[in-house]
């Protein structure tokens, strides 16, 4: 018995020399075979790591992609800002500012769109030419109807009048907005202006539509959009358009007729989606240099 203990005794004086197995133990490398600490790394013994590639000729050349490419995003900006600007001088130009008389000379109107004038002569209710559908407009470029309009309706068309001027050429006006109910002129009939009248007007140039608006129907007189030159030609006047304001329309519209002032300011100011789409190219070519050349 004495030597079954013995042997015991020896045992675990060997097995107490061994590094116990712990989990700290094993974090250090310890192991029964090699009882030396090993640190392990993550990088394989013997790996080097490969050196960036020099950037050459061609690289330093492609950074004219990412610096184009932001530039273009300020310049899209900066037109973005002189959109605006414009948009905003624009309003101001049909709203506030003071008309011009109307030439006696057809040479003498002006190219610019947006352009007001003052013109005296008489409308020729018999001719009447309707484009729409429209919304109808209110003075802050939105849809309400002036309390002028009690039926509630929003959607409707633009009458277009030929306008005699007072011993001057025979032009196209837009006298405004009617429902949809209002097309027949005896349903109007006191917002027919008859006789001698001075009105304002602000000039307007072709209408620039989408690709799914219909294109006119001169020969069954259905139209869509603003044609100026056939409209002339249908109507018998020379190729000069002019919008109605809202207060020389007041007094028709008060007795059922159109409502002036649907002058809308149409310029595109798309410019936020080039801007953010420049930059981004930008961003993602500079982003492909430095994963190449640095990082």
């Amino acid at each position: 018995m004495w030597n079954l203990m013995g042997v015991r005794a020896q045992q675990f004086v060997r097995h107490a020399k061994e590094p116990v197995l712990t989990l700290n133990n094993l974090k250090a490398g310890v192991t029964k075979q090699n009882q030396q600490l090993v640190f392990y790394s993550k990088t394989p013994r013997g790996y080097k790591k490969q050196p960036k590639e020099k950037i050459g000729f061609l690289g330093y050349a492609f950074l004219i992609v990412p610096a184009t490419t932001f530039y273009l995003g300020v310049w899209q900006y900066n037109r973005r800002r002189w959109k605006i600007d414009k948009i905003a001088e624009l309003d101001y130009k049909v709203k506030q500012s003071v008309p011009l008389q109307f030439p006696d000379s057809l040479e003498m109107i002006s190219e610019e769109e947006y352009t007001k004038y003052k013109v005296r002569g008489s409308f020729d209710n018999s001719q009447e030419i309707f484009i729409g559908p429209r919304s109808l407009l209110s003075d802050e470029g939105g849809t309400r109807g002036f309390g002028l309009i009690s039926s509630g309706e929003k959607v409707g068309y633009h009458v277009i009048t030929p306008f005699q001027v007072e011993n001057g050429p025979r032009i196209l006006i837009n006298r405004g907005w009617i429902p949809r109910t209002h097309l027949d002129p005896k349903s109007r009939q006191e917002g027919q202006i008859e006789g001698l009248v001075e009105l304002v007007g602000v000039k307007r140039s072709d209408e620039e539509t989408l690709a799914m608006v219909p294109k006119n129907q001169v020969d069954k007189d259905t139209w869509y959009s603003r044609d100026i030159a056939a409209l002339a030609s249908k109507l018998n006047t020379e190729q000069v358009f002019l919008d109605l304001d809202l207060t020389s329309s007041l007094y028709a519209a008060q007795r059922g007729g159109p409502v002036g002032g649907q002058t809308r300011i149409s310029l595109r100011n798309d410019h936020v989606q080039y801007m953010m789409t420049w930059w981004g190219a930008s961003i993602l070519t500079t982003l492909l240099w430095l994963k190449r050349f640095v990082w």
